[in-house]
């Protein structure tokens, strides 16, 4: 399946259970992306033990899932071609430096 197949249906679930009946802005949908991270992290501290809702995956795993689910449901909800500027992205960091920008990580 392609990543924009996937993109609509997760935000077509996301439709049926009610989290787009109001509008939903940028800050906000930002904000909750950024919270599955922080429970990835949080599962790391813990030992990434093995997740609740999806026992044959990992904690981290279940929440870099939802980063994902966030995202692409933010994504198609504003019209976004993520699976486009994925693939340009990839393409553009292959023509960077090593390491480029000096940066430590």
């Amino acid at each position: 399946m392609k990543i924009s197949e996937v993109q609509k249906e997760i935000h077509a679930t996301a439709n049926e259970k009610g989290w787009w009946d109001e509008p939903r802005g940028a800050p906000e949908c930002i904000c909750l992306m950024h919270a599955e991270l922080s429970e990835a992290l949080e599962a790391y501290r813990i030992g990434n033990p093995p997740s609740i809702k999806t026992p044959l995956f990992s904690q981290i795993e279940e929440e870099l899932a939802d980063t994902i689910i966030r995202i692409l449901d933010f994504a198609e909800a504003n019209n976004f071609d993520i699976e486009g500027a994925l693939a340009a992205k990839m393409w553009y960091n292959t023509t960077r430096e090593y390491r480029h920008g000096g940066k430590k990580a």
